[in-house]
């Protein structure tokens, strides 16, 4: 097979995954929100201050069609499942990573971890703290680096952890 036929049979492959997830051309856009979301149903609810933060990230990197709103909404009222966010993570690799493909550059993905980690810290009681990030959180982190091929490094939290453990504070 050539690469031409090659690449050409990916990118069915790839469309054909993005359809089974509900998403058509007018939506893959919308895949770059997915890292937020899972990250904030992560811990099992969505809360406010999350979806407030994700609608605004929204309108301020993307171009909201209706289709792309209508995904949004689906996935804020509720959480994907975990196939679902594998596949669709999936797919945003490669919908970034195939010149053809317009809609999200790969140049974008790292950003988008760090904005799933600023989700994370998101919470009503502890806006922006990094040790308000859950494990649940941490794993979902995770999954989100490995699956987009990103080096997710280490989050704040376990900055932080990390540098307690290695200096503790002096008693007096």
């Amino acid at each position: 097979m050539s690469s031409k036929a090659n690449a050409n049979a990916q990118r069915f492959e790839l469309e054909q995954t993005l359809m089974a997830i509900g998403l058509r051309p007018t939506s893959y856009r919308a895949l770059m929100l997915l890292p937020l979301i899972y990250v904030a149903w992560a811990d099992g609810k969505m809360e406010h201050v999350e979806v407030e933060r994700i609608r605004r990230f929204a309108a301020e990197n993307l171009h909201l069609t209706p289709d792309t709103s209508a995904v949004l909404d689906n996935w804020l009222k509720e959480a994907p499942s975990q196939q679902y966010v594998e596949q669709g993570l999936r797919g945003l690799l490669g919908v970034a990573v195939d010149e053809d493909f317009l809609e999200v550059d790969v140049a974008e993905l790292p950003d988008l971890l760090l904005h799933a980690e600023g989700i994370a810290r998101a919470t009503a009681d502890a806006l922006n703290d990094p040790n308000a990030v859950t494990p649940e959180e941490e794993v979902a982190l995770g999954e989100i680096a490995r699956l987009l091929e990103v080096d997710g490094g280490a989050t704040w939290k376990c900055v932080l952890d990390a540098l307690r453990t290695h200096y503790p504070p002096k008693s007096e």
